[in-house]
């Protein structure tokens, strides 16, 4: 429930036991399942966002060239360049916090205009 109060970090469930977030740490192993699907999506996608990376950390920096050597138009957001600046095909230099809101209302206004 994201609506209490933890009192410590990291919180401890109702069982007993402690809370962990949904998250891959670093040198943690990404689950096979969760890894193909998402190979499987970039492949097949014909946008890809690639937001607050440093393009870095394998298998998931591989995601954005797989996109984009299908076909997908990549787009970085970042603060600064990254190991995958060179293959993007747009890149913004910015907080993602700030950028992808400008993002969603142009295509909102793009959406009206065409109604789409």
């Amino acid at each position: 429930d994201s609506s209490e109060d933890y009192q410590e970090i990291p919180p401890y469930c109702r069982c007993g036991g402690r809370l962990r977030p949904d998250v891959v740490w670093f040198g943690e192993m990404l689950p096979e399942d969760i890894l193909w699907k998402s190979i499987r999506a970039a492949e097949h996608s014909d946008l890809f966002f690639a937001v607050g990376t440093s393009g870095a950390v394998q298998p998931a920096a591989s995601l954005p060239l797989w996109a984009r050597q299908r076909g997908s138009f990549v787009v970085e957001i970042n603060i600064e360049p990254s190991e995958i600046s060179g293959y993007c095909n747009l890149t913004y230099r910015g907080k993602s916090g700030e950028i992808l809101p400008q993002i969603v209302a142009k295509i909102k206004e793009i959406r009206k205009m065409t109604n789409v």
